[in-house]
């Protein structure tokens, strides 16, 4: 009972506890009518908020054998919780989805990052994906066709759970112990491989990402901006976790080919897409392939903890420019590349805000876009990939295709003669913060730089 109450006592947890009791109080407003939704949307962003403050605050250790929060944790909670916050926002008021399930994803992810075992690594992530299938049931696009996007992504994350649970047993009959640390020989660097697989899986890199355009098309722009944010963030996370303890090495020496491979594949596909959606959806993917690219580049350093920043930095901006360009979708309400011809004649402010969120994905400098590639690029020089680097570099080249295409429909195209809409209310600052934030991390670097500095030192 002692180690029981020591455990959930530990400071480390308190941002966990903090969501797990914004859950209950989410649950128990949904039990009066009337109230359960807008009710459950004030107190979700509370208790995220409560959690991002607590996390300023917590401090670093070991809280038994379960549970360590180190600066690589803490580091990427921030982002998973940052990440949560524009749905909560997005949510309307008469919208019956219980906050409940985005807490429990939050719950989850945070889990994983104090994770300080495999045991933990998989609780947490299985608590993640649960709320997020049910999500994306909910929260479906009115065209979508009913439940057909949440059973593909149910599938394809028990496949995934599957392999990383495969991977712990390999792992456990080698070495004898779920602890974060190598195990010896081939079946338990096959282990390490198969979780490893297990992460890509719910990244959506190549060849695992065939679940990944249909979920984010079907879904909610705003949900879809989740997805693309804190849930990948979270699927980075546990391959850098991974790759931290000792990956295989011929698995660690894949991520750069499996980066360079993924941001050419999603960026060739997304030239070919009329749905902005879908078009997002495979820009995401292109996006996971240059993050991966730097997770191999992290692991051929030898996993250095300051040389995780750039891959923290990428996140960072990444969540800023994809949850900016999904919230203009659901703010504009256009669904089809041939609806934005024109747009900004007919709303000027949103579709520079949009054009400058497609500047910085594009990687058009002085944007947040831009430092990010470099800086992962940079990091995948000084390792050597000179090939991987190379290819990612062409997908980013590719990539202007697709974004300057989008600007150049919106401002020199002839207007679709319709009634744009324009959605009032936290969705439109929701959209003018990221696009300032996107824009910021590009102009004003060093005011960030020395805080990320400190935290990986």
């Amino acid at each position: 009972m002692r180690d029981i109450l020591a455990f959930f006592s530990a400071p480390s947890l308190w941002p966990q506890l903090t969501l797990g009791s914004g859950i209950l109080c989410c649950l128990a407003a949904g039990m009066a009518r009337g109230l359960e939704a807008a009710t459950s949307r004030v107190l979700g962003t509370a208790a995220l908020i409560v959690a991002l403050w607590m996390l300023l605050f917590t401090k670093l250790g070991a809280a038994g054998p379960l549970v360590t929060l180190d600066s690589l944790g803490l580091a990427w909670q921030i982002l998973f919780y940052a990440g949560s916050l524009p749905v909560f926002l997005s949510l309307e008021a008469d919208d019956e989805v219980p906050a409940a399930l985005l807490l429990g994803a939050g719950l989850g992810m945070g889990l994983m990052a104090a994770g300080g075992s495999l045991l933990m690594l998989f609780v947490g992530l299985e608590l993640a994906s649960l709320p997020s299938y049910l999500l994306v049931a909910k929260l479906r696009s009115p065209s979508a066709p009913p439940f057909e996007a949440a059973v593909k992504y149910f599938f394809a994350g028990a496949l995934a759970s599957c392999l990383f649970a495969l991977g712990m047993a390999l792992h456990y009959a080698a070495s004898g112990s779920l602890a974060l640390s190598s195990a010896p020989g081939p079946m338990g660097q096959a282990g390490l491989a198969l979780m490893g697989a297990a992460a890509l899986f719910k990244l959506g890199a190549v060849p695992f990402h065939f679940w990944l355009p249909d979920v984010y098309e079907s879904c909610a722009p705003a949900l879809a901006g989740f997805l693309s944010t804190s849930v990948k963030s979270a699927a980075v996370f546990l391959l850098m976790r991974l790759a931290s303890i000792g990956m295989g090495s011929a698995m660690a020496a894949s991520l750069p080919w499996i980066g360079a491979v993924t941001a050419l594949y999603g960026a060739l596909l997304a030239l070919r897409q009329e749905r902005l959606q879908r078009l997002l959806a495979y820009s995401s993917v292109s996006h996971a392939g240059i993050i991966v690219l730097g997770v191999g580049a992290w692991a051929a350093q030898g996993c250095d903890r300051a040389a995780a920043a750039p891959i923290f930095f990428y996140g960072l901006v990444y969540l800023f420019m994809s949850n900016g360009a999904f919230f203009f979708v659901k703010a504009s309400g256009l669904t089809k590349r041939g609806e934005v011809g024109g747009y900004a004649r007919m709303c000027p402010v949103p579709a520079a805000l949009f054009a400058t969120l497609l500047l910085s994905l594009a990687g058009i400098p002085p944007s947040g876009g831009f430092l990010a590639k470099l800086f992962i690029f940079w990091e995948a020089v000084k390792a050597g990939l000179y090939l991987p680097v190379a290819g990612a570099a062409l997908a980013a080249l590719i990539g202007l295709g697709y974004y300057l295409g989008l600007i150049r429909d919106m401002y020199f195209d002839e207007p679709v003669w319709r009634r744009p809409s324009w959605e009032p209310g936290a969705v439109r600052w929701v959209l003018w913060a990221c696009a300032t934030a996107a824009a910021a991390l590009g102009v004003l670097p060093w005011v960030f730089s020395s805080v990320l500095e400190r935290i990986f030192s």
